[in-house]
C-alpha cells in the first residue's frame, strides 16, 4: 500500500494542503520520526496552515515533548500505533479528529494558542506519568495551557478502568465541551483547572467505578457549567460521584435532563482523595456560583452535598426526582443562598433535606414531595435564617417532620401543605423568631404535632381552615396534642379559626394581642393556663355572631382540661377592660362554681356548707343577694316575736327591780296596785308610764338582725329562760343575731372587694 515519504509530506506543507493517506478503502502509514523532522528541521518550509495529514497510520511514537512548533497540526481520521508525546510542548494548535484508534495523549505542560480538538476520536489507553502516581490516564494534560477552546465532541474515551482525563490544573482560554455524544469510561479529572469559558456536558455519557466521575474541585470557571440534553435530545448520564469541592463558577450551574447515579461497585479510589460520605453523587462543599444553580427535569440518585456552599439561588424544578431513600438527599448545611430556594410543585425527594445553619437572604419555596427521611426530619433546618419569606404552599411530607427549630424565618406560609407524621412532629418552630405572620391555613393539614414552644411570631398566627389532627399519644408526644405552643408570643394576634382540630391542643403561657376564635370549635381537650392576651375577635371569614358572648366563653373556660383560675381571671380582665363589666362578673361567677365543683368532694362538710351560701350571693360579686337575705331574716324574726307565745317569754326590769311583761307589770317593790290606786298615784301602762322601753316586734327584730344599728330593744327586753319556751326563743334570737352578723360581714366584705376593683 506504500507509505508517505518526505517529499510528498514535505510539498504538501510548503503548500498548504492536506495529506490524505487513504488509498483503496485502506490507509497508507507515515512515519512518527519523519512528521517529528517535518515539525523541527523543516519548519521554516511549512505554510502557516501547518501539517495537516488525514485518513494515515502514524508508525512509531510521535514525540515533540519540549519542541517548540511554529504551526498547527492536525490528524483527521489518522491512527497512532503508540500515544503522541507532546509534554511541555507548544504548538499553535493540535487537532486529532475522528481518529478511530488513538492510544492516549501524553500532554502534560503542553501550550496551545489556539484550540485542542479532540472531536469523534476514539482514544484507549492507560499511561503513567510522572506528575501523579496514584492512578494512570489515557489522556494526561497536567498543568498545560490552551488559548482556546478543549473540544471532544462525539469523543469516545475508555481508560481501561482509570481515568479517561488528567488535566489538573490545566488553564483553558475558552471553553471545554464534552458534548454531542461524548462518552468516558473512566473519570474526567479537571482538579484545580481554570477554564475562562464554560464548561459544557450537553449529553455526556461518564462512567466510572474507581473514584470520581467528573472532578471539579478546586476548579475556577469563568462562565456556565451545563450538564443538558445535546442538540439530538440525548440525555447525560453521569455514573459515579462529580466532585466540586472548592470549585468556583462565576455565572450559572445547568442540570438539565441529566441522570446521575452512583456506581453499582464502588471500590476505593486513589488514597490522595477527599474523604465523603457514602452514596454521595454530587461532591460539592464549599462552591461559589455567581448565578443560579438549577437542576431541572432530572433523576439524581445519591446525596447532593453542597454545604458551606455560596450561591445566588437554587432551583429544583419540574419533574426533578432526588433519590436518597433512608439517607440525606441535598445537603446546603451552612450554605449561603443570595436569592431564593425553590424546590417546584413537580419535584420528589427521597431524603432528607437539610438546610441546618443555612443563610437564604431571598425566599424558600418548598411545594414538592418530600418522603423517606434519614433520622426524625424531612427538613432539617435547624437555626436557618430567611431574610424573605417560606412558602410551603402545596408541600407534601411524609415519614418525618418539618424542622425549623431556632431559625429566623420572614414569614411563614404553608396553605394546602400536607404534612403526615403521626408519630411524630410534624411542623416545628420552636424557639424560632418569625419576623411576619405564620399562616397554616386553607387546607393545610397535619397529622402530628405542630410545635411553637418559645416562638416568636411578630406578625400573626393563623390556622384559619387548618386540619390539626393527632391520632395517638406517642414518645415524643405523651398527651396526644395537635398543636403546643408553650410559652410562645404571638404580637400579631391569633386566629383560631381552624376546620377541624383534636384531640387536644396547650397554650400554656402563650401571650398575644388578640385571640380570634370561636369558642365552640375548641377541641375536646384543650390547655390555656397563662394564656393571655387584649381582646377577643372573630376568625376571619367565620359568619357574624357576637364577640362578647360570656355564657360562651364560660362554656368555653369550663370545658378546660384542668381547672385553672388564671384564665377566668384573664377573660373576666379583657371583658371589663373593654366595658363589659357584668359579663366579667359573671366569668368570675363561673371561676368560683367551678373550682366549687373540683374541691367539693375532698372539703368537709361546714366548707361545703359555706361555700353554699357563698354560692348564693354569688361568690360576693352580688352583694345585694345578702340583702335580701337579711330582710327575710328580719321578716322570719318580726313574725316569730308577734306571736303571743313568744312575746310572753319577754321579761324587762327598770332600775327599781321592777319586772315587766310586754302586757305590764310583772312584779315590783311598791304597793300593790289597789294600794297604789288608792294611794292617788296615777294609773301606770305597760311600760311603767316610761319605766321600761316599749316592746315593738319590728323594732326588736331590727335590733337583733342587723349588728351596725343599736335600739336599746335587745337590751331592753329578753327571753325568760325559766318560763315555758324561754330557752328556745333565747337560742333562736342569739342564731338570729349570728346570721346577721354573718351575712352584714359578707355584704361588707363584698362591698369592699368591689370598690377595689378596677
Amino acid at each position: 500500500m506504500g507509505e508517505i515519504d518526505e517529499a510528498e509530506l514535505v510539498g504538501a506543507c510548503r503548500s498548504g494542503l492536506v495529506v490524505d493517506g487513504a488509498v483503496g478503502g485502506g490507509k497508507r502509514a507515515v512515519q512518527a520520526a519523519l512528521l517529528r523532522r517535518c515539525c523541527l528541521e523543516f519548519r521554516d518550509q511549512v505554510d502557516p496552515r501547518g501539517l495537516r495529514l488525514a485518513n494515515a497510520v502514524v508508525a512509531g511514537c510521535l514525540d515533540l515533548a519540549g519542541a517548540a512548533v511554529a504551526f498547527p497540526l492536525s490528524f483527521e481520521g489518522c491512527e497512532f500505533d503508540c500515544a503522541p508525546v507532546l509534554e511541555d510542548a507548544q504548538l499553535p494548535g493540535l487537532s486529532l479528529t475522528g481518529c478511530p484508534h488513538l492510544p492516549g495523549l501524553l500532554g502534560n505542560g503542553l501550550r496551545l494558542s489556539r484550540d485542542l480538538d479532540l472531536s469523534r476520536s476514539r482514544v484507549v489507553g492507560a499511561h503513567w506519568t510522572s506528575v501523579s502516581m496514584s492512578k494512570p490516564a489515557a489522556i494526561w494534560l497536567c498543568e498545560s495551557e490552551v488559548g482556546g477552546r478543549l473540544l471532544c465532541a462525539g469523543t469516545v474515551i475508555e481508560g481501561q478502568g482509570c481515568r479517561s482525563i488528567q488535566a489538573d490544573r490545566i488553564h483553558v482560554g475558552g471553553s471545554v465541551r464534552l458534548i454531542n455524544g461524548f462518552s468516558s469510561v473512566g473519570e474526567v479529572r479537571l482538579h484545580g483547572a481554570r477554564i475562562d469559558g464554560s464548561l459544557d456536558l450537553n449529553g455526556a455519557q461518564i462512567v466510572s467505578l474507581d473514584g470520581p466521575a467528573i472532578d471539579l474541585e478546586n476548579a475556577v470557571i469563568q462562565s456556565s457549567v451545563f450538564l443538558i440534553e445535546d442538540s439530538s435530545g440525548r440525555a447525560p448520564h453521569i455514573r459515579g460521584r462529580i466532585a466540586m469541592a472548592s470549585a468556583r463558577i462565576s455565572a450559572r450551574l445547568v442540570i438539565r435532563k441529566a441522570v446521575i447515579e452512583a456506581a453499582g461497585n464502588v471500590q476505593k479510589g486513589s488514597i490522595y482523595e477527599r474523604p465523603t460520605s457514602a452514596g454521595t453523587v454530587l461532591d460539592a462543599p464549599r462552591l461559589w456560583a455567581g448565578a443560579e444553580v438549577m437542576l431541572t427535569d432530572s433523576e439524581v440518585t445519591g446525596r447532593i452535598d453542597m454545604s458551606m456552599s455560596d450561591m445566588s439561588s437554587l432551583s429544583i424544578v419540574g419533574n426533578c426526582v432526588l433519590r436518597a431513600p433512608g439517607r440525606t438527599a441535598l445537603d446546603l448545611t451552612n450554605a449561603g443562598i443570595r436569592a431564593m430556594l425553590r424546590l417546584d410543585q413537580s419535584a420528589v425527594v427521597e431524603g432528607t433535606l437539610r438546610l441546618a445553619g443555612a443563610v437564604i437572604h431571598g425566599a424558600l419555596a418548598l411545594h414538592g414531595q418530600i418522603t423517606q427521611p434519614e433520622d426524625l426530619s424531612l427538613i432539617s433546618g435547624s437555626a436557618l435564617t430567611v431574610d424573605g419569606d417560606v412558602y410551603l404552599g402545596g408541600l407534601r411530607a411524609s415519614g418525618g417532620d418539618v424542622n425549623f427549630r431556632g431559625a429566623r424565618l420572614g414569614s411563614l406560609s404553608a396553605s394546602r401543605a400536607q404534612l403526615h407524621n403521626p408519630g411524630g412532629y410534624s411542623l416545628r418552630l420552636s424557639q424560632a423568631l418569625v419576623k411576619g405572620p405564620v399562616r397554616l391555613i386553607d387546607g393545610f393539614t397535619s397529622a402530628g404535632l405542630v410545635v411553637l414552644n418559645r416562638a416568636t411570631i411578630e406578625g400573626r398566627l393563623h390556622f384559619t381552615g387548618g386540619t390539626f389532627g393527632c391520632p395517638a399519644p406517642s414518645p415524643v408526644n405523651e398527651h396526644g396534642h395537635a398543636i403546643e405552643a408553650i410559652s410562645a408570643t404571638v404580637h400579631g394576634s391569633m386566629d383560631l379559626g381552624w376546620a377541624n382540630v383534636s384531640p387536644g391542643v396547650d397554650f400554656t403561657d402563650v401571650t398575644t394581642t388578640f385571640l380570634a376564635d370561636d369558642p365552640a370549635t375548641w377541641p375536646e381537650r384543650f390547655i390555656i393556663a397563662g394564656l393571655t392576651y387584649d381582646r377577643f375577635d372573630r376568625p376571619q371569614g367565620a359568619p357574624p355572631g357576637p364577640v362578647w358572648d360570656q355564657a360562651a366563653r364560660c362554656a368555653w373556660l369550663r370545658r378546660q382540661s384542668a381547672f385553672d383560675s388564671g384564665s377566668y381571671e384573664q377573660a373576666a380582665k379583657v371583658f371589663r377592660q373593654h366595658g363589659y363589666a357584668r359579663e366579667a362578673e359573671q366569668i368570675l361567677i363561673a371561676q368560683r362554681r367551678h373550682a366549687r365543683r373540683v374541691d367539693r368532694a375532698s372539703a368537709p362538710w361546714p366548707r361545703r356548707a359555706l361555700d353554699t351560701l357563698y354560692a348564693a350571693i354569688g361568690y360576693g360579686y352580688r352583694p345585694g343577694r345578702v340583702l335580701y337575705l337579711l330582710a327575710a331574716l328580719l321578716v322570719l324574726v318580726i313574725a316569730t316575736l308577734e306571736l303571743p307565745a313568744s312575746q310572753a317569754t319577754l321579761r324587762a326590769s327598770n332600775g327599781n327591780g321592777a319586772v315587766y311583761t310586754t302586757s305590764g307589770l310583772l312584779t315590783s317593790a311598791l304597793p300593790t296596785a289597789p294600794d297604789h290606786a288608792r294611794s292617788g298615784l296615777p294609773q301606770t301602762d305597760t311600760c311603767g308610764n316610761g319605766e321600761v322601753r316599749c316592746f315593738s316586734p319590728v323594732l326588736y327584730a331590727i335590733d337583733t338582725v342587723i349588728p351596725l344599728i343599736s335600739l336599746d330593744q335587745r337590751s331592753t327586753w329578753y327571753p325568760d329562760p325559766h318560763v315555758a319556751d324561754g330557752e328556745l326563743i333565747l337560742w333562736l334570737l342569739n342564731l338570729a343575731t349570728l346570721l346577721g352578723w354573718l351575712l352584714s360581714s359578707i355584704f361588707a366584705l363584698s362591698l369592699a372587694r368591689l370598690s377595689r376593683g378596677p
